[in-house]
């Protein structure tokens, strides 16, 4: 009886033990099998015409005005191949740079006043630095005064909730805080519907498939428009409606216009790999169009520039994980 006793004692520790770290062996379960899902993987290689069909004609397209590009970028906050702010301004300067009626300054953390004086669009891809009262009004004054911008990934995020709503007065949305906004990695079994009644859109199929993150439930300001929402299972239903799907991932594209400047954000763009995908390098391409008001075809040779094969393959199968981070 008192060996029974012991071994009965034994067994309920050990139930105990069980039960106390059940959800952390479940949260871990299931941290493996979304990983597995959705962890680092390109897109495959893109038939050069095929992508023909969604750029056009662009050789003899060039823009109807000088542009004035401010790429911001900052220092790299992330493991190799994610969040890559540098490495990705190192691969865009140059390309932009090379389309006619294009010059590219840098600027690192956050623009001067005459930083902003002499641009006419803002591509920022990095974690923006705390602003105070004289940043914020630089910012909106450059949007609303006409300037144009580019928003990429975490360049969203501020913290705390007062700061994220001085910040989507500038860019239309931004982090609504961590019990509100949420993120995640997605894969290739998660498509990106892409609202092509705007004329950011317009021509592009309905949806696209990368492996990658969005942020979603994100703080708007009035006046943003959503174009790019995450959903399963939506291909027979309008873009509408699946702003309105339960378990949709919205904010994955956005316009937002403030009196005479535009905006085109997204939330997507963590894999540096990413940069290297045709589609989506098409996908911001188009938005930075829409934000100058220009036909986006003379932009186009960029969706080709470097990660084109001698067989007309388009792409890369890199996952670029074994980069390694950058202060500058």
């Amino acid at each position: 009886m008192l060996a029974q006793s012991k071994i009965n004692k034994m067994n309920f520790k050990n139930l105990v033990l069980f039960f106390a770290l059940f959800p952390a062996m479940a949260w871990l379960g299931a941290s493996d099998k979304r990983e597995k899902q959705t962890g680092p993987k390109p897109n495959q290689l893109v038939q050069k015409s095929r992508l023909l069909e969604l750029t056009g004609k662009f050789d003899e397209a060039k823009l109807s005005k000088e542009v004035r590009i401010l790429w911001l970028s900052g220092p790299e906050d992330h493991g190799g191949g994610e969040h890559d702010y540098i490495r990705v301004k190192e691969l865009f300067v140059p390309m932009l740079k090379s389309i006619s009626h294009i010059t590219v300054e840098e600027a690192f953390g956050f623009p001067t006043q005459e930083q902003f004086d002499a641009a006419d669009v803002l591509i920022q891809y990095l974690h923006l630095p705390d602003l105070g009262d004289k940043q914020f009004k630089m910012f909106r004054n450059f949007v609303s005064g006409g300037g144009g911008v580019v928003s990429i990934h975490e360049s969203c995020i501020m913290r705390p909730i007062k700061q994220a709503e001085r910040l989507a007065e500038c860019i239309g949305c931004s982090w609504k805080g961590n019990r509100e906004s949420k993120w995640s990695k997605f894969g290739h079994d998660h498509p990106l519907f892409l609202d092509t009644t705007h004329p950011a859109f317009n021509g592009l199929p309905k949806s696209v498939r990368f492996n990658d993150e969005s942020y979603w439930n994100l703080l708007k300001s009035e006046n943003v428009k959503v174009i790019g929402a995450l959903d399963r299972d939506a291909e027979s239903k309008s873009f509408a409606e699946i702003l309105e799907s339960d378990g949709v991932r919205s904010d994955a594209f956005w316009t937002y216009e403030l009196g005479k400047g535009r905006v085109f954000g997204t939330t997507t763009g963590h894999f540096t790999y990413t940069y290297y995908d045709p589609i989506y390098r098409l996908l911001l391409m188009r938005g930075l169009g829409w934000v100058l008001n220009e036909d986006p075809a003379p932009l186009m040779p960029i969706v080709f520039e470097g990660i084109t094969n001698d067989e007309g393959l388009v792409g890369t199968t890199d996952t670029m994980m074994s980069y390694k981070n950058r202060a500058r």
